[in-house]
């Protein structure tokens, strides 16, 4: 086992040895990808009011960035 690096996967089952040198980076990697998954998720509701209720309902300390990563996918399907 080694220490995860900029550029490792998250979210896949490795496991890493704790460091404390990345481990603001690998907490940064790990909360995007959770933000991405949720976007996606978000963008694939049917409706609007459906997407606005789950956007309001994510976490508020996140909720900002997750609206920002909507946007930005949505703007990216046109």
């Amino acid at each position: 086992m080694r220490s995860w690096r900029e550029g490792d996967p998250v979210g896949t089952g490795v496991v890493y040895l704790p460091d404390t040198k990345t481990r603001e980076a690998y907490t940064r990697a790990c909360k995007l990808l959770r933000i991405e998954s949720a976007a996606q998720h978000a963008i694939s509701l049917p409706t609007l009011h459906q997407r606005r209720k789950f956007i309001d309902s994510y976490p508020a300390e996140a909720r900002e960035e997750l609206k920002n990563k909507v946007k930005e996918l949505w703007e990216a399907q046109k």
